[in-house]
């Protein structure tokens, strides 16, 4: 990731980081929750860069689920 664009991996990490784990997987994080998050922060979140969050949201949430597929047929295996 290009310097200029750090600052929306940090708001990432510091939006996940309030995230409650799902009972049946990782939970995107909702629209609701990120207007509370800017409001709390003050950040101002361009329509682009909300855009890249939730992508980056999704995808991450589709890897937890994808390793943790993984890990079930692991153990069914043995």
């Amino acid at each position: 990731m290009p310097d200029y664009g750090a600052f929306i991996w940090e708001w990432f990490w510091k939006l996940r980081q309030s995230q409650p784990p799902g009972l049946s997987g990782p939970v995107p994080v909702s629209n609701l929750e990120f207007m509370a998050w800017c409001q709390t922060t003050g950040n101002m979140v361009s329509r682009e860069e909300l855009a890249i969050l939730k992508a980056m949201d999704a995808k991450l949430c589709a890897e937890i689920e994808r390793e943790t597929e993984a890990i079930r047929a692991r153990e069914t295996a043995n």
